[in-house]
């Protein structure tokens, strides 16, 4: 049993739980380069639901009509009757209802999202780390979806809000949260996940490289690090390498000025531009291989969020 446990763990973490539409498409890794030299990389994934995360029920029938052959004398055999146990799963969330405060589009596809929590102290006070994430329950829709909070820890306890960036993707949930309207009201879960573990990286005089690779709407936890501070003008090299099809899909372009003033070179990295396109183009990764120019991989740590090919 503790074996069969193991692989369905693991089976089930490889599969990667959170829907893509509303989450990244892989899993949120962060790590140290030097690790990786050592081939002892330490890897701490938010315990999202992508990595995401509690495991599907098992199969609950264990107890079943068993013959009696080898433990009884062929001469006496009772009829037993053993009943089939079964485990039922109980939703012990919390949900709180939320209204909407605005719905806005934030490139082509992806749409900005912003609720209010300002009535739910307790709601607002569990985000406390960049990268936490939390359930969103519809009206009518039967199973919640997984979000990642794209705004910082300070903005739900300043201002009470949470900020999105959901992808609508055709026929699902997430294409029904995208056409809801300011003032309609969805119910929230509580902050969720353990987030990025900063203090991996810390002090910042250890750690003077960090590198951030975010791809679609990878960028949405990654635009919560950066905003929550990581002491980013305290270090020499902080590169964010954020990847899109192209300028329409890519999110966020209108602070791309104030997170470089705080100390986060943006390095864009188009798949497909077109014809007017100057900068990088390809994919992250090989924008990154292309500049490289780590001098201390002892000091330097990863961030990533996107698809599954690019962590890889």
């Amino acid at each position: 049993m503790a074996h069969f446990m193991k692989r369905h763990l693991i089976s089930f973490c490889t599969t990667l739980a959170p829907p893509p539409s509303l989450l990244p498409a892989t899993v949120t890794i962060f790590y140290t380069l030097s690790q990786v030299t050592t081939e002892t990389m330490t890897v701490i994934i938010p315990s999202l639901p992508h990595a995401h995360l509690s495991a599907p029920p098992l199969p609950m029938s264990i107890l079943r009509r068993l013959p009696f052959h080898s433990l009884t004398p062929r001469h006496y055999r009772p009829r037993r009757r053993f009943a089939t146990l079964a485990a039922v799963r109980q939703d012990t969330t919390v949900w709180t209802p939320t209204p909407i405060s605005s719905i806005e589009t934030a490139a082509e596809s992806l749409f900005h999202i912003s609720i209010d929590v300002s009535s739910s102290p307790d709601l607002a006070a569990s985000h406390t780390l960049p990268g936490q994430y939390l359930q969103l329950r519809l009206p009518d829709v039967e199973k919640p979806s997984f979000l990642a909070i794209a705004s910082p820890p300070s903005l739900a306890a300043s201002s009470g809000a949470f900020e999105f960036l959901v992808k609508s993707v055709a026929g699902s949930t997430a294409e029904l949260l995208c056409g809801l309207k300011k003032g309609d009201v969805v119910e929230l879960s509580q902050a969720m996940g353990n987030g990025f573990n900063i203090d991996k990286i810390d002090p910042p005089e250890d750690y003077p490289t960090v590198l951030i690779f975010a791809t679609g709407s990878g960028i949405s936890p990654i635009r919560s690090l950066i905003e929550s501070g990581f002491g980013a003008d305290k270090r020499s090299d902080v590169r964010l390498y954020y990847g899109a099809r192209n300028l329409r899909r890519m999110a966020y372009q209108d602070r791309f000025k104030e997170w470089e003033s705080s100390g986060v070179k943006v390095v864009p990295v188009l798949s497909q531009p077109d014809d007017s396109w100057t900068g990088e183009s390809g994919y992250v990764q090989a924008a990154f291989s292309r500049a490289k120019q780590i001098h201390s991989p002892k000091g330097t740590g990863a961030v990533l969020c996107g698809q599954r090919q690019m962590t890889e």
